[in-house]
């Protein structure tokens, strides 16, 4: 640490009033801030509370003690501690919209992705070949009709329900809920919510083209 002379720093007078106290000594004045607790300067700490919200979610789900311990790498031990301690705030879950905007607003989107798809039976897109982007508001009209997959759950008829949007091949595809999709269709909606799961290799074409024109 680099030592400055007072004298060159405070005005006379509060020169004076220090040097009554403290004349010739070496002095450490603090910075008038709020220090950070642990791990908020790194980040750690909110990458912790994430970890273990999401941990909560899955025992919320059905996941057993230890198929989520052997997921996390951790104890069955530390994982009853969480569960049970509820020390974690994780928004509700439902099969709504505003269920998934506060999932998003928390920074776990894609927790939210991955509760729902597994109602469906299904399993999320490989986070190594899609990026998922945050819940924005897309064009029906750009999305084609994929009837190839079995319908989703009759719980989409009140249209409450954000839909999860594959752009791969330069086209939005919605293979989980081929049979909501026809419904918005068919009910002349223009726009829903939606997480949109980008291909890696055709993420630069997609938010130059369409990405930056969503509505969130």
């Amino acid at each position: 640490m680099k030592y400055e002379n007072a004298g060159d720093i405070l005005p006379a007078k509060l020169l004076e009033e220090v040097q009554k106290y403290a004349a010739g000594k070496l002095i450490y004045i603090p910075k008038n801030e709020k220090s950070k607790g642990w791990g908020e300067a790194s980040g750690y700490r909110d990458k912790l509370n994430k970890r273990n919200a999401a941990i909560c979610s899955r025992y919320s789900s059905g996941c057993s003690i230890m198929e989520i311990a052997e997921e996390f790498f951790l104890s069955p031990e530390t994982i009853k501690k969480l569960v049970y301690g509820k020390k974690v705030n994780l928004p509700m879950f439902s099969k709504t919209i505003t269920s998934a905007k506060q999932y998003a607003n928390a920074g776990m989107g894609e927790e939210w992705v991955r509760i729902y798809l597994n109602s469906l039976g299904q399993e999320m897109p490989d986070s190594a070949d899609f990026f998922m982007t945050e819940l924005v508001r897309i064009p029906l009209r750009l999305i084609e009709n994929d009837s190839s997959e079995n319908c989703d759950d009759a719980g989409n008829a009140a249209f409450d329900v954000p839909l999860i949007v594959l752009f791969d091949n330069k086209k939005f595809v919605t293979p989980y809920q081929p049979g909501y999709l026809q419904s918005l269709k068919n009910e002349k909606h223009n726009a829903q919510y939606a997480f949109v799961f980008a291909s890696t290799d055709e993420y630069g074409y997609f938010w130059n083209n369409f990405g930056k024109n969503f509505q969130r």
